[in-house]
């Protein structure tokens, strides 16, 4: 059984026309393509994290006295990414052309925040929302307003769709072009890790920085003239740094294989139903390949509502946590997050050993060497199979980290809810005397510890999922996987929107933590039988009873 179940896990490799790309990558990238294409990312990541943060201040100045312009555009937004983000991949993946796919994202995304950033200084320029500020002030027209907020909407959707091609694009096809063989210098695993690690840091500061700046000009308006300029100025260091990497690297001029389109009736091939039937076609294949489990358990996550989210701040601020405290908090938890990506990769290595003091042993278990390997020498082949090894094992104790991390969470969310209910001073009295009970320090310091503390394990298994996907889904759907795979994603997104609207109280937010521990019981589930049904087992039973002194045998 354990040696079918590996000996059937092959990795895809191209086909006949595309042979001598896949030996010409097994050179790899030199550390100036390297810098590049890491400036490339890096200016990418930390416009969308930037604009991401700040559409939400723009949106709440808009409209302070309401969170429903807030819930509304974000559902909007869920809707939207569920419908078109399995098109972008569609495109991308039909796009011969690598740099002129890559360069249309960058310029889409940075021209609708740039014209989104127009909108916004004009619904912030109403009388009523300037405060005092003397120049530029635009009179009082809710229909205006309303239209206005409705075009950065739509401008904000294509913001986030351009730049879920832009990610599709250079996770899924550049960085797999370019990357060298596993344990060579810039690998594929090394690459994922230093990219993610860019995200995080983007997703840490850029937010920070627009903060500052709102909070140091005094002005929301020249927050948004802030964005804008940062915008159109990251426009042609990107471009610059993109071309570099396509210039110095054949393996990206080369024209790549498109997939054959699906005939379809003349008459029909613009009717609703034929769109329907493609959008449907895109999850027919996201679903037939291997690893549509595992993309399914890192999707299911994103229900989670323990994780530094709008609602989940809101949350914490209602039960009596200051700014300062949550700041720190989340500060922390980014920390173990950028952690993350500089142990997945040694975690991959270590985990891909059969026996970590006996190189030869791998080709005594027939069970884990008897996987298909990408085209190239035999050592390249062993370290290929060590690496999806090491995927597998590693993804798994990064999913267990974070289910055993989250438990103490959930945990202390329901003595903070007990000790809310539990308070002798009633809210009515708080009111009065304009006091609020602090949340006790044992709970908070349970709560932040062991929420900083999963936020590792969930990378850990977002950095292995996604190299499993690039690995094991065919070079010719990569990108419609991944752009089904951004769908799924916000299917979840949308469902712990709607959950969160279905249960509003502050003290019902212990049974949102509760479905959320849920949800990662179910996302550990999904991916351990995922790797039993793959590698055959779990646990090596015989090596536990070396130390146990009993009989091991595999699950």
């Amino acid at each position: 059984m354990d040696s079918d179940s590996e000996e059937s896990f092959e990795l895809p490799g191209d086909s006949g026309d595309t042979h001598d790309d896949t030996h010409a990558t097994r050179n790899g990238l030199t550390r100036s393509q390297a810098l590049n294409l890491y400036v490339s990312h890096a200016f990418s990541t930390w416009n969308a994290r930037g604009y991401e943060f700040a559409a939400i201040l723009f949106t709440a100045a808009a409209y302070p006295d309401t969170l429903v312009a807030a819930a509304l555009r974000m559902i909007i937004v869920y809707f939207a990414m569920i419908l078109f983000s399995s098109s972008v991949g569609h495109w991308v993946e039909h796009s011969p052309n690598r740099l002129r796919t890559l360069l249309s994202t960058i310029i889409c995304n940075r021209g609708s925040v740039i014209l989104g950033s127009f909108f916004w200084i004009l619904i912030l320029s109403q009388e009523d929302l300037v405060e005092g500020e003397a120049t530029f002030v635009l009179p009082k027209n809710a229909i205006l307003k309303g239209l206005g907020f409705a075009i950065a909407v739509t401008l904000g959707i294509i913001e986030r769709l351009s730049s879920s091609g832009n990610l599709i694009s250079m996770e899924r096809d550049w960085v797999v072009t370019v990357a060298a063989p596993a344990g060579r210098p810039y690998d594929l695993t090394h690459l994922n890790a230093v990219m993610r690690r860019i995200d995080l840091v983007c997703k840490l500061i850029s937010p920070i920085l627009i903060s500052i700046v709102i909070s140091a000009l005094g002005s929301i308006r020249l927050g948004v003239v802030f964005t804008g300029l940062t915008s159109l100025v990251c426009i042609p260091i990107e471009v610059f740094s993109a071309k570099r990497v396509w210039n110095s690297s054949p393996l990206l001029q080369a024209p790549r294989a498109v997939p054959a389109p699906h005939p379809t009736p003349t008459e029909t091939s613009r009717s609703w139903v034929t769109k329907t039937r493609q959008y449907f076609h895109g999850f027919e294949m996201y679903f037939s390949t291997t690893v549509w489990v595992p993309s399914v358990a890192l999707a299911l996550l994103h229900f989670n509502m323990l994780t530094w989210r709008a609602t989940f701040i809101t949350y914490l601020i209602n039960v009596g946590y200051s700014l300062n405290t949550i700041t720190v908090a989340r500060a922390i938890g980014s920390l173990f997050e950028i952690t993350s990506t500089v142990i997945t990769p040694r975690g991959i290595e270590y985990m891909g050993k059969t026996h970590h003091h006996d190189p030869s042993s791998l080709d005594d278990e027939g069970d884990e060497s008897g996987v298909g390997l990408i085209a190239g020498s035999q050592e390249e082949g062993s370290r290929d199979a060590e690496t999806l090894i090491g995927l597998q094992r590693f993804g798994l104790w990064g999913m267990s980290w974070q289910l055993v991390n989250t438990v103490p969470v959930v945990l202390a969310l329901w003595g903070i809810a007990a000790q809310m209910e539990m308070d002798s001073i009633s809210a009515f009295a708080r009111r009065l005397i304009a006091e609020q009970a602090s949340p006790d320090f044992g709970w908070s310091i349970i709560l932040f510890s062991f929420l900083a503390l999963s936020r590792l394990g969930v990378w850990v298994f977002d950095l292995t999922t996604q190299q499993l996907t690039q690995t094991l889904v065919p070079p010719n759907q990569r990108s419609s996987f991944a752009g089904t795979e951004n769908s799924v994603v916000n299917i979840f997104e949308l469902l712990g929107a709607g959950a969160a609207i279905a249960f509003p109280r502050t003290e019902q937010y212990k049974w949102l933590a509760t479905a959320s521990l849920v949800s990662v019981v179910i996302s550990w589930i999904m991916y351990a039988g995922w790797v039993r049904q793959q590698r055959g087992h779990l646990v090596h039973w015989e090596k536990f009873s070396q130390g146990l002194c009993v009989s091991g045998r595999n699950w």
